[in-house]
Order: C-alpha cells, then structure tokens, then sequence
C-alpha cells in the first residue's frame, strides 16, 4: 500500500511531518484533528490492541492445551488409575479382622471416600460396578442418590447466588447427564440474562425520571445516527461489491480471493451486519492502493459507533475466551462464577510424577504382608492429625 494513502479522510486531513500507517487518521500540517477523527484513531487503536490481546491469550491457551495433551493428560490418567488401584486395596481391608475397632474402620471408610471423590472429579462418575457398590458402602447411600443430591445443592447455591444479585434464574431445565453442549447453552442463556436484568436495573432509575432536553437531544442523534447506519449498510455493500465482484476479475488468484471476500459481503449485507461491512471495507482499502473515499464527520460519527460496538465485541470475546468448551480440560472453577487456567504445565507435570510414584509405593506397600500394620500405622497417624486440627480451630466460629 502507498504511504501516501488516506482513505478515510475528510478535506481537512492530509500530510504531516508524520507518515500514515494503517488507518490511522493524520491532520495536515498546522491543522487538528476533529474529535470525530480523534475518537476514530482511539478506537482504531483499541481495537488494534484487542485483536493482539486476543491472538497472544489464544496463543497461550492453545500452547496450555497442547502441552495437557502431550504431558499432562496421560499422567492424569495413570494418577486415575492409581486410585482405582489404591481403593481396590484398601477396600480388601474393610473385612480384615486385623483392622479393628470403629475409629479405625471409620476412618478407613473415609480415605476411601476421599480417593472415590477424587475418581469420580477426574472421570466425572465412577464406571466400574464394584466401585460403585463401594461407594455405597463406604457413604451409606447409592452413588446415583449421592449425585442427585449434590446436582440439587449445586443448583440451589446457583439460583440463591443470582438472587442475592436480585436476578431470576430458571434452573428447572438442567438435569443431570445433560452434554457439554446443553450446559454450555444453558451458562449463555444464564449470562445472556444476567446482563438484560443488570440493564434493566441501570435503566429503571432514569426511566421513572422526566428526561431533561439534553437527554431527549442525545436520545434524537442516536435516532438519526441509527437510520444513517442502516442507509450506510447498503450504500457500503455497493460500493464493495462493485469492486469486489469476482466476474470482473482476469486474474485467477485474485478471482478466488474475490470470491470468498464477495460470499462474505452478501451474507452481512443480507443479516444487516455492519461489523462485518466495515470490516471488510477496511480490509479493501487497506490493501488497494488509489481507493480513496472522502469522509464527511457525520459519516465519520456512524463509523465510530460500530467501532465502539466492535470493541465491545472483542471485550467479551477475550473475557470469554477461557470458557470455550475446547479448553475445559486446563480451566478449573473458583466457585459459581470464577475459574482458574491452569497454564504452568511443566510445574504441574512434576506434582503429578511425585505424586503417582508415591502412590505406586503405597499401593506396593499394602500388597505385601506386612500391609495390614503399615495401614493402621497410617490410621492412627490420620487420627492424631484430626485431633490436631480440631484443637486449632476449637474457637472457629466457622
């Protein structure tokens, strides 16, 4: 592109001691830039940034999600696997009369409740028959009771934290077994209505007020503004289309582009898409040089409120971006609403080695004969450190 290319600007713009790059909107010398051109290149710029923002965090998921699947998720699957094996072992235990007393038979139902919790986390249920049958044993009621009720108390501390909020959530449609792709619709109708209600609460104050002119004034720009957009939707879809038309095209390569450039056009011309018009339109006069357009501010103004819109747009994309469904297995959740990325995967990766070569040991340990006194060596030590933790938080309240 020529550097002495100014698409967008009005009469009052043109050359400085800068160069323009990009669409960026430069005065000429001894001249200043419109509040319109000025909010233009602020917003030019945010998006810019946005847009860089955005590809760096995809980069850093996508390199957390490679790094799982190579590292991280077959050493999760081993530490699984070690637990069955560890359960299944101790689990020989509940009948040996050589664990006696109800402390120890308590407190070795309750390890065993721990590692089936820890299963069932990773595996999201327990899928093998005799597992299940000592899950029951071990929590004295069904594992299918057991997930009904935590399903329940899960919805209500959703709906009671919406609440707090003042806001109504229909919950009564969630079931449990529901696909990732259900839950993930229903978590966007659920922020879809947070936001109407948290609108609607902004609103309301200024609604039961009588507007003043200024209000009524800014009400009537935002009226016209709105109508010019949707005039500049069509004019913006002939002008492209005019240059963009891939059968005015000798070139094949060009020809090809022109076409997936043109399908594009006509299905945001026919959804009434602005976002995608002005896109493409900036994409156009970024890359042919001599396609100059004059810009009046009014014009200028309509532009801006898209990018404003764009910008939004991108804000909610990157704030959303760790709750796309494709990296579920590196985000854990921080309660109702927050999560955590787990991206430090080499850190993860050794805490996973330790932990498994620990557990192979224990699980060795308990095979031998000697297996019985080592795991009531290690129930009275559980014991001690419960007695331990009692008598420091005695005063608690909580």
């Amino acid at each position: 592109m020529a550097n002495d290319q100014f698409t967008l600007f009005d009469d009052s713009v043109g050359l400085s001691d800068k160069e323009s790059t990009g669409l960026t909107l430069v005065s000429r010398l001894g001249q200043r830039l419109t509040k319109a051109q000025q909010t233009f290149n602020r917003l030019v710029k945010k998006i810019e940034a946005l847009r860089s923002e955005l590809e760096r965090e995809t980069r850093r998921l996508d390199d957390a999600l490679a790094y799982y699947g190579t590292h991280l998720h077959p050493r999760r699957r081993r530490q699984t696997e070690l637990r069955k094996g560890f359960v299944r072992a101790l689990a020989a235990f509940l009948d040996d009369k050589r664990v006696k007393g109800k402390k120890d038979r308590s407190m070795l139902c309750e390890i065993i409740a721990e590692q089936l919790e820890e299963i069932l986390a990773a595996e999201g249920s327990l899928l093998e028959d005799d597992l299940r049958a000592l899950f029951e044993r071990v929590n004295g009621r069904s594992f299918e009771e057991a997930q009904h009720e935590e399903f329940e108390a899960a919805c209500d501390e959703i709906a009671a934290a919406f609440d707090d909020l003042g806001i109504n959530i229909d919950l009564s449609d969630i079931k449990p077994g529901m696909s990732d792709e259900a839950m993930a619709a229903k978590a966007a109708e659920m922020m879809n209505r947070f936001r109407e209600q948290a609108e609607e609460g902004r609103e309301s104050p200024a609604q039961s007020r009588r507007k003043t002119p200024r209000q009524l004034q800014k009400e009537e720009r935002e009226r016209v503004a709105e109508e010019l957009r949707k005039k500049t939707v069509a004019t913006i879809y002939k002008q492209l289309a005019r240059v963009l038309h891939p059968d005015l095209e000798l070139d094949a390569q060009l020809k090809k582009q022109k076409e997936a450039l043109m399908q594009q056009l006509t299905v945001a011309y026919r959804n009434s898409d602005m976002h995608t018009l002005l896109r493409l339109e900036m994409e156009w006069i970024q890359r042919e040089e001599g396609n100059v357009e004059r810009l009046t501010d009014e014009k200028l103004a309509i532009y801006n409120e898209t990018l404003k819109e764009q910008v939004q747009d991108l804000e909610q994309e990157l704030h959303q971006l760790p709750l796309h469904p494709r990296y579920q297995p590196i985000v854990d959740a921080d309660g109702p609403f927050n999560i955590v990325v787990r991206t430090d995967g080499p850190a993860e990766a050794r805490a996973l080695d330790e932990f498994n070569a620990k557990m192979e040991a224990h699980l060795g340990d308990l095979q031998l004969s000697s297996g019985a006194t080592l795991l009531k060596a290690v129930l009275r030590s559980r014991r001690a450190e419960a007695r331990t933790r009692k008598w420091q938080f005695r005063d608690d309240p909580f």
